[in-house]
């Protein structure tokens, strides 16, 4: 019996280290965790090296729910079952309705703690106050927070702007573009001079996609309405901002919605449209940017696909090319954040809970922040004897370099944060470095950088960068970041909204990709008018001028206030 005792009493110290040296090691029970996401290009459980990071410090997994591959209903869909997700990242829009249906919970108690996160309390406040009324009581965290100031213009380049590759620009002579006929008449040259990439793939000037269509409150295709911009004007749900801070019907001839779609059916009848484009979808693009298949870019992060240093150096990248006739919408630094939110969803609680805001703050943190802007350490970047970063493999993306084993292998855009939403912005300073997170911002970058091309493009238009030329020749209009979001659509607009919306991209598509003249695309306009009015545009117009005019105020008092 004595001896039975024994082995019982040895059997439970053993059991009994065990425990305590599992707890020792800090392991906690492997959490998957839904994250119900409108920015995520990924739809599914994250794999690969960002996976592996997050489990090996959080013993976290993160199921992707992302709405802009699966489709919007998925919305509707999981509300109605009263668990949205674990981890929200929404539409400010749509994050008053989710709080008030109980979708989102308070995190007052746990967002306190977060130190990395409260960094940004001013911002935070400043929402939170908005959406609750009350001081101190926090239900959402908003994205990409700048450390600036709300009138600050940080950035050397804007979202979007005309971009060709310098090499092909001054193989055609470097000619002066007055207007959007001028940027064709180049882009015809240089569709004969390079048809198709190394590899002997088609090349196209224009390569569109429709998978991002009706998205960031801007009705119809996000390859027009972005294009805007280069005009002054920018799309508020459906109704368009002129720079005189007045609103017009986005179907009006005179908007520079009618002009970058005309101007989108002019390059598919000169045959410089990707004939793949409005079928195609965003990861199909990717792969066309990263191999050379695209000779014009817009959005400034484009560039990422093809921008190395060894083409920096080559000359052989992508810069803006003025337009004369254009005037640059820019928006200030996202001071108060971007147009999205993180929440906690509303059944969120316990452990789930605490590893949840444990793992937001990391992302929040110096660490989290350059995993998320930069990339890991002796891939992306080596530290260099004074501590700040030098770029190293910058091709990691586009060209989806391998992992070291250590992060888990694989390749690195297949790993890639699928989350696709920041806390922190890319410009703010990384207290590791003092320098800001985004690499063009680094000395060792400028100093690598410091090319014949950027010389060549200086001396010809007279500018350190692009930011540079748009003040010196008045062509930048500048737009204060204020807090703001518009109120939720009620259910009779939702529908309208729908309508609408499909009606308009339906008719730009054909507009860009079946008039063979000018005279079928005219004529297809004014039915466009039409079936817009019969679908009740006009009570849409009305409705979203009375929602977005308290921001166009306060975006004016904000200007007025810096001057």
């Amino acid at each position: 019996m004595k001896k039975f005792l024994s082995v019982l009493l040895t059997m439970a110290l053993l059991l009994g280290t065990v425990s305590v040296s599992a707890m020792a090691e800090g392991e906690r029970e492997l959490l998957t965790i839904d994250v119900y996401d409108d920015a995520a290009n990924y739809n599914g459980i994250q794999t690969g090296w960002f996976a592996k990071l997050i489990r090996d410090k959080f013993n976290i997994e993160l199921n992707i729910i992302a709405s802009q591959v699966v489709g919007t209903t998925v919305y509707a869909t999981r509300s109605e079952t009263g668990n949205l997700g674990d981890i929200l990242v929404v539409d400010k829009s749509k994050f008053p309705e989710i709080v008030e249906a109980g979708l989102a919970r308070e995190i007052t108690d746990k967002l306190t703690e977060c130190e990395n996160i409260m960094a940004f309390k001013n911002q935070i406040d400043v929402y939170n106050l908005g959406l609750t009324g009350e001081e101190g009581k926090y239900y959402g965290i908003p994205t990409e927070m700048t450390d600036t100031s709300p009138t600050t213009l940080t950035d050397d380049v804007i979202y979007s702007s005309p971009m060709l590759r310098w090499d092909l620009y001054k193989e055609i002579g470097s000619p002066k573009l007055e207007n959007l006929d001028d940027l064709l008449d180049a882009l015809v040259k240089i569709h004969e001079i390079h048809p198709t990439n190394d590899d002997g793939d088609p090349v196209y000037p224009f390569t569109l996609w429709a998978d991002w269509d009706n998205n960031d409150n801007m009705s119809g295709p996000a390859n027009v309405v972005q294009l805007t911009t280069w005009y002054g004007e920018k799309l508020k749900g459906s109704a368009m901002l002129k720079p005189d801070n007045t609103f017009s019907p986005l179907y009006d001839r005179g908007s520079a919605y009618y002009t970058i779609t005309k101007f989108l059916n002019k390059a598919q009848q000169l045959g410089l449209v990707d004939p793949d484009s409005g079928t195609q979808n965003w990861d199909s693009v990717m792969n066309k940017l990263s191999t050379g298949r695209a000779d014009l870019m817009w959005y400034s992060w484009e560039v990422g696909f093809w921008n190395s240093v060894d083409r920096l150096n080559a000359g052989t990248a992508f810069r803006f090319i003025p337009v004369g006739d254009q005037t640059y919408y820019a928006d200030a630094d996202r001071y108060f954040g971007s147009d999205r939110m993180f929440g906690i969803g509303g059944q969120v609680e316990g452990e789930k809970y605490d590893r949840i805001m444990e793992f937001l703050d990391w992302y929040a943190s110096p660490e989290g922040a350059t995993f998320e802007h930069i990339g890991i350490e002796g891939l992306n970047y080596i530290v260099g004897e004074d501590g700040k970063f030098i770029p190293y493999k910058d091709n990691a993306l586009m060209d989806n370099l391998p992992v070291p084993e250590e992060y888990g292998g694989g390749g690195y855009n297949d790993g890639n944060n699928a989350i696709n939403q920041w806390i922190v912005s890319s410009l703010c300073v990384n207290p590791i470095t003092g320098e800001r997170y985004a690499q063009k911002y680094w000395q060792s970058y400028k100093d690598m950088t410091m090319t014949e091309m950027k010389k060549e493009w200086s001396e010809l238009f007279d500018a350190e960068d692009d930011v540079d030329w748009m003040k010196k020749n008045g062509k930048l209009l500048a737009s204060p970041s204020v807090d703001f979001a518009p109120a939720a659509d009620n259910n009779d607009i939702i529908a309208l909204r729908s309508d609408v919306n499909k009606c308009l991209c339906d008719y730009t598509w054909n507009l860009i990709m079946t008039c063979a003249t000018d005279d079928e695309f005219e004529a297809m306009w004014d039915e466009m008018i039409t079936q817009l009015d019969g679908f009740g545009y006009q009570e849409l117009y009305a409705y979203d001028c009375a929602l977005w005019q308290p921001e166009v105020d306060a975006k004016a008092a904000a200007a007025s206030a810096a001057e």
